[in-house]
Parts: structure tokens; sequence; C-alpha cells
């Protein structure tokens, strides 16, 4: 047989030996559209979501299991931000007191997150449906809103926003399927651990800021 025609049978039969690889990271670009309507807050307002992770520019990580592992996943450095000398810093205490208490929500057995995740084990679906429904108010307004107003720097206030809305999103699907006839403990769950990772990502932000020495 021709030398020619050797070589491109085996480089054939070698590209059909082996199994294709699957990526782990998946495109944004094909993720499935998200449209869930929800309620938030006390006045039943809905809020239409198309492709929720494409329109944040969030990357969605998929954890199976724990806080560990989210940490593990997500956390990253980010380089120390320049502040102008006439800028009024920030004292250590103060930055540590407000990131806290949005860990608090997070890690603490009593927080948030654990109380979520208590619901969703016993099934308790009124209980989820009545907490979900105010504690973007809390979360996100109150606890995680104070902390970003403590970032010095322009694009890391944006990427705290889009953390922060990306948390309200997770709530609404936590909420969703809580509802009566749509109760799913694998979408409960689901949302709820993406909010452990877009807590985590805001958390993150902390290092950034100049601190009074």
């Amino acid at each position: 047989m021709n030398a020619f025609v050797i070589i491109p049978v085996i480089a054939l039969a070698l590209s059909l030996s082996f199994p294709p690889i699957t990526s782990f990271i998946v495109d944004s670009s094909k993720r499935a559209q998200l449209q869930v309507k929800a309620v938030v807050d006390s006045s039943e307002a809905n809020i239409n979501i198309n492709n929720r992770r494409d329109f944040l520019h969030i990357a969605h990580v998929r954890v199976l299991s724990g806080i560990t592992g989210v940490n593990i996943l997500t956390s990253r450095s980010y380089p120390a931000v320049a502040v102008d000398d006439d800028v009024e810093l920030p004292s250590k205490e103060v930055v540590t007191e407000c990131f806290n208490s949005v860990r608090y929500e997070l890690q603490n057995n009593k927080g948030g997150v654990s109380y979520m995740q208590e619901r969703i084990d016993k099934e308790d679906w009124l209980g989820l449906l009545e907490f979900t429904r105010t504690y973007d108010l809390e979360l996100r307004k109150l606890r995680m809103g104070k902390a970003k107003k403590l970032l010095q720097d322009k694009e890391i206030k944006a990427k705290a926003t889009s953390y922060a809305n990306a948390v309200t999103f997770d709530l609404i699907g936590i909420n969703r399927s809580s509802r009566k006839g749509q109760e799913n403990v694998e979408s409960a769950n689901k949302y709820l651990q993406e909010l452990r990772v877009d807590m985590i990502k805001f958390l993150d932000l902390e290092e950034t800021i100049k601190v009074q020495t």
C-alpha cells in the first residue's frame, strides 16, 4: 500500500481509538435559559429572569457538597487597589465587622443559609417559602449593602453588585422551588448551593479594601 495512503488511515484509526473528552467547564453561551417568576418581598412582585448567569456575567460553579468544597473552588485573590491620599480609609475593625455580618449568614449554624438548608432537609416548604420572601432585604440590602459601601474601586464595586444581584436570583429560585405544587428538593438545593458560591465570591472582595494602619 502506498505510504501516502497508510498515514491518513493510521491517523484515522488513532482518532477513533480514543473517546472524546468532556470538559468540566460549561460554556456560558450554551447554558439553558432560566426563566422564573417568584416573590422576594412582601409585595409578591413578579420577576422575569432570562439566562441569569449570562446576564450577570458570572461563571457558574457546580459544587456538590459542603462549604469547604465551595471555598476551594471559588476563592480567589484580588490585587490591592490604589486609593487617593485624600480618601479617608476605614479601620480594619469596621471592615471585618461588616463582612463578618455577611459571613455569619453563610457559615454559622444559626445563619440564614443553615436555616434554609434545614427547611429543605425537612421539606418544610411553607417555612422556606415564608423565609425567602423577606430574606433578600436582610441579606442583600442590609448586610451585603453595608459591606459593599466600603469597597474602594469601581470595578470591584461592580463585581460586588453582580454577586449581590445573583443572590437575589438564587433566593428567587429557592422560593419558586418551595411553592405549592412546585416543591422540589433537588431544585431548592441547587439554588441554595449557587447562593453559597455567590456569597463567597462577594466575601473574597474584602481583601481589596485598604484600611488604616
